[in-house]
This record gives C-alpha cells, sequence and structure tokens, in this order.
C-alpha cells in the first residue's frame, strides 16, 4: 500500500470524532507522531495511559487492567 497517498489528517480527525460520539472510548490514531490522538487516554478521568510514537508503545502505565490515576477498569489486553 506504499503506492497510496497517505489518509488526510481532515479525514482522520472525522472518523476519530465519529468513532468518540458513537460511545468508542479507546480510539486513537496510529502512525501520526507529535499528535495527542495516538495516545489511549482513561475513560473516565482522561489521564494519558499508553504513549505512543508512530508503531512504537513509549509508555503503559496501566496496572492489572487498571487506570493507575483513577482504578478505573480499561478493557483490553495489554502486554508491557
Amino acid at each position: 500500500m506504499l503506492d497510496l497517498p497517505p489518509t488526510p489528517m481532515k479525514r482522520l480527525n472525522m472518523a476519530y470524532n465519529l468513532a468518540k460520539e458513537e460511545g468508542i472510548n479507546y480510539v486513537y490514531l496510529g502512525n501520526i507522531p507529535h499528535n495527542e490522538k495516538e495516545n489511549t487516554y482513561c475513560h473516565n478521568c482522561g489521564k494519558l495511559l499508553i504513549e505512543r510514537w508512530g508503531f512504537n508503545v513509549v509508555k503503559n502505565v496501566i496496572k492489572d487492567g487498571k487506570c493507575p490515576y483513577c482504578g478505573s477498569v480499561i478493557p483490553g489486553v495489554f502486554n508491557h
């Protein structure tokens, strides 16, 4: 797919916002360095849980499937 142009940010933002409006809690845009929407935030307190840089996870603070700040359960499979 390297022969295709990148998806415009406007379209990516539209998809992100639509997913959030539909109630999807853990939406993120991948492979967009320096964009806050490439990270994962707690659905309850809004704190940063997973920080990404492109395809890499830089920081993951989820502990035992919970937000370390407010204790909310974060559903998913998280490997450290």
